[in-house]
Parts: C-alpha cells; sequence; structure tokens
C-alpha cells in the first residue's frame, strides 16, 4: 500500500484503489474508498480530487441555480451524516421534509430573504408548533446556509441570521402532569403484573428514565446486590432499519440509578415469571442485537450464532421487546404521555429536598441548569414554602 498525504492507494487483484479518511459517524472513522483503476497513479490522481472535493465542500453541486430542497439533500447526506447519529439524523430529515420543503424546498437558495424566512416561521407558529419546534427548524436552515456561504459559495450572506423565531410561540404545546399515587395505582389496576406494560411503567415511576432507555434496558444493567441500574442504550425505529439498540441520547446519559427495594423486588419476581414461561412456551422468542444495531427475532428452538442476545427486562409473555408506539398509546388512552412520568419523578424529588444537581445526574440531564429550569421553580409545594418562609421573615422583622 502506497501512502502520500492524505490520500492512500492499495492494489486489489489486478486493480487499484484509493482510500482517505471522511470525519467520523457515530464515534467510528468514515473511510471513502473507490477501486477499479489500471494503475496507482490512476488510483492516486483520482483520489486526491475527491479528497478535495470533499475538503473544500464539494456535496454533488455542478449548478449555483439549485433549489433549497436539492442544495439541502445533498448537505444533509453528504456533510451532517458523517458527524451525527443515525437517530438525530433521523430527527433532522423529518424536520426538513415537513417544516422547510413544503414552504421553502422549491425556491433557489438565492431568492430566499429574510422577508421570505420571516413570513415561513411565521406560518409554523400559525399551525400550532411549539417554540422549541420552530427555533429546530430555524437552526437546521441556519446551519444549512451557513454551508452556502461558506465552503459553497452559493451566496453571500445568510438570511436566516435577521430572523428570530416569534417569542409569543408556545413553548410547551406537551402538557406535563404530575402523576400523583393514587392516578398511579389505577394505572397499575389496569396493567396488572404479567401484562407488558407493568413492568415498564414501574421503572418509568421509580427511576425516571427516558421511554427509550426502559425499553432498552437488560438484566444484565440491573445490579440487585448494590440496587443499581446502569442504562446502557435505547431503542429506537429508523426509515429502512426497523427496531434498533443505539447508544444513549447524550454522555450525561451514561450513570447509575440507585433504587427502592419496592422496586427490585418487583423485577425480581417478573425475571421468575420471564423464566418459568421461557422455559415452559416452546416458541419463547429471544431478542438478538446485529452487528449494526439492528434488532432480530427469533425463536429459542432456532438460536442466531451471529448476533448478540440481549436478556431484555420489558418483554411480553411470549419474550419479544415492547413496542413503544404500543405503550404510547396505552398513556394517551390514561391521559398521559411518557414525559409525565420523567416529570413526576423530578417534581417529587424536588419537592422533598433532593439538589438540582442531584435530581440531573439521575435524570441523565447535560446540565444542571435544565433540571434548574424545569422544576425548580413551578411546583406549587414550593411555592408554598417560599410563601411560608417569607411569612416567617415579616413576622421576625415585625
Amino acid at each position: 500500500m502506497a501512502k502520500a498525504g492524505k490520500v492512500r492507494t492499495r492494489k486489489r487483484g489486478k486493480t487499484w484503489s484509493y482510500i482517505f479518511e471522511a470525519g467520523q459517524v457515530n464515534g467510528k472513522r468514515k473511510v471513502v474508498e473507490k477501486g477499479g483503476f489500471a494503475t496507482e497513479k490512476d488510483a492516486y490522481t483520482a483520489g486526491v480530487e475527491k479528497y478535495n472535493d470533499f475538503l473544500h465542500g464539494n456535496i454533488g453541486i455542478t449548478s449555483e441555480s439549485i433549489t433549497l430542497k436539492d442544495f439541502m439533500t445533498n448537505w444533509l447526506n453528504e456533510v451532517v451524516a458523517l458527524n451525527v447519529k443515525a437517530t438525530t439524523m433521523q430527527t433532522y430529515k423529518s424536520n426538513f421534509e415537513n417544516q422547510i420543503v413544503p414552504s421553502l424546498g422549491g425556491l433557489k437558495v438565492q431568492e430566499i430573504t429574510p422577508v421570505i424566512l420571516d413570513k415561513w416561521v411565521r406560518e409554523l407558529q400559525k399551525k400550532g408548533l411549539s417554540y422549541s419546534s420552530i427555533a429546530a427548524a430555524h437552526a437546521l436552515i441556519h446551519h444549512a446556509l451557513d454551508y452556502a456561504v461558506h465552503p459553497s459559495r452559493l451566496i453571500t450572506s445568510n438570511p436566516v441570521v435577521y430572523v428570530k423565531v416569534p417569542k409569543n410561540a408556545p413553548k410547551n404545546i406537551i402538557k406535563r402532569t404530575i402523576i400523583t399515587p393514587t392516578r398511579f395505582k389505577t394505572l397499575l389496576e389496569k396493567y396488572p403484573f404479567g401484562t407488558p406494560f407493568y413492568i415498564p411503567f414501574l421503572l418509568l415511576y421509580h427511576t425516571g428514565m427516558r421511554l427509550g432507555e426502559v425499553l432498552s434496558l437488560s438484566w444484565n444493567d440491573i445490579d440487585f446486590e448494590k440496587k443499581q441500574i446502569s442504562p446502557r442504550g435505547q431503542i429506537v425505529y429508523l426509515k429502512r432499519r426497523g427496531y434498533c439498540f443505539t447508544s444513549l441520547k447524550t454522555e450525561s446519559s451514561n450513570r447509575y440509578i440507585i433504587v427502592d427495594e419496592y422496586l427490585l423486588g418487583e423485577l425480581q419476581r417478573w425475571r421468575e415469571y420471564q423464566s418459568e414461561y421461557e422455559h415452559r412456551k416452546d416458541g419463547y422468542i429471544y431478542v438478538y442485537c446485529k452487528s449494526d444495531g439492528t434488532i432480530q427475532k427469533q425463536s429459542k428452538n432456532f438460536p442466531i450464532t451471529s448476533a448478540k442476545r440481549i436478556p431484555l427486562v420489558c418483554t411480553n409473555s411470549a419474550g419479544s421487546f415492547i413496542v413503544k408506539t404500543n405503550l404510547i398509546k396505552a398513556l394517551r388512552e390514561a391521559g398521559l404521555n411518557a414525559h409525565s412520568f420523567r416529570h413526576t419523578h423530578a417534581t417529587q424529588l424536588i419537592e422533598n429536598g433532593a439538589t438540582a444537581k442531584a435530581v440531573a445526574s439521575r435524570l441523565g440531564h447535560s446540565n444542571v441548569l435544565i433540571t434548574q429550569n424545569l422544576y425548580t421553580h413551578n411546583t406549587l409545594k414550593l411555592q408554598e414554602e417560599a410563601a411560608a418562609i417569607f411569612t416567617k421573615i415579616l413576622q421576625t422583622n415585625g
């Protein structure tokens, strides 16, 4: 193998290939390689040309007269995809297709003005989108048009700079509901022990974990002696791949959660219940993780040797994993959403004296300010305590 600068060449059979590194995907190096060249010189020359294209932002654009839809499609696939997780990429594409393309996709990049963009964000507001949803779409097109300025040199300045997200857009479309003990008891009466949703609901209520974390939890993630749960991933649905195991949302999501005796007891009871079904049911399902993270299900009678079996905690009685959308539907019927559990858990901890830092660590928030902004200023109990303290101050001074 020859090496010169950033481009390498190597012979494969009777032909030559060029190779160079082009960023990272999910923390792994992405390598560009193309073969079929008759000589090493041909391979190297083509490699240098391709590397220079990559280095200077050439993302397949051959004309300056390009629509925003085509430009952003190329930018997302050739630039953004190199440096983000598949789940993040899916979110970006959904945002692009649903919020940007309908109003702006057919315009040439050079035709987009601050006036057009201002009208666009206000249209999103009229549709009922929340402030955060509009801000996400705004940020996405902002980054894309930054790239159109440099290195693509399609426009001289970014028009998004002059457009702000409407401050009066609703800040919170999803209602945050506190699940009272009575309401939680009613929920478990509808989904008692032995039904697929009992253990997921219990884990959500007792730990404040994210729904994806709960559904991907394996028995290897639970230490009964130390009374700890350590979430290590999530289950997500990706287009064209189906259900997959992926890494946690953020680095701070790698944590351990000390749990109570009641939850541990119910988990132990459920493990014994699973084991009994596994030995009794002939077609019991094993869940596997393939090398690319894709989930594969298979009867225990026909084990898969090429994939890793994941002994999931949250399964139905047949051993299969819980489908997130089914669980969300059950919560909607009860007037709740998955975040209701997380909100309830954090609020109860804050109201009973836990520090914002401790709660942030337990929830896996990347910044303690997130916890403070969400939970330390807007609970009735905290307001009553503050009022009582101020009353004492007045009495002391009086």
